[in-house]
């Protein structure tokens, strides 16, 4: 009997030998995120193409991986999101997350490509990975309310001057 077939039963055991891997890494880190949302050439009544970018301000984080992160200032864009102030269930779209992480004295930075997921009134879900700096390759998630629609019919009035070029957004990231 040659060696192969003498060896075939260990290869065909193998697999059920070894742990199956989870479904969702453990998070690594768990940020707060807050600043404004900008909005080119800004949200009107009708649907319009829009540049949108959110700038944060340094917000606090969990850390779970050990590298010391305290703090992070989160900004993402992306091109060509569909909004209006009427429409209730805004367009999702493609973009760029940096991260600028607060590692002591340290300011490194980490990228990842995003995608809106789901928008629904206020609120925005993002999902993608890191495909730069720390993390690299690890998923990112993250939930964002905007007040662009909020506070006495803001949209509607702002829609009246141009449309509606900036709103303060809060909310919350985690890198699994």
């Amino acid at each position: 009997m040659s060696a192969v077939v003498r060896a075939l039963p260990a290869l065909v055991a193998l697999p059920l030998l070894t742990a199956p891997s989870p479904a969702y890494a453990a998070t690594e880190i768990s940020c707060r995120a807050a600043g404004n949302a900008h909005f080119l050439p800004g949200v009107q009544m009708s649907v319009q193409s829009q540049h949108v970018t959110y700038r944060g301000t340094q917000q606090d984080c969990i850390d779970h991986s050990a590298l010391g992160i305290t703090a992070v200032r989160f900004s993402a864009e992306f091109e060509d999101v569909d909004l209006a102030c009427v429409d209730r269930d805004f367009g999702r779209g493609t973009g760029t997350a940096t991260l600028q992480w607060r590692l002591g004295k340290a300011e490194p930075t980490s990228t990842a490509d995003v995608t809106i997921e789901d928008t629904t009134a206020n609120r925005v879900t993002m999902g993608g990975v890191v495909r730069e700096g720390a993390f690299e390759g690890r998923r990112f998630r993250g939930a964002f309310d905007t007040s662009l629609l909020g506070g006495a019919g803001r949209c509607e009035a702002g829609a009246l001057f141009g449309g509606v070029r900036s709103a303060p957004f809060e909310g919350s990231f985690s890198i699994d």
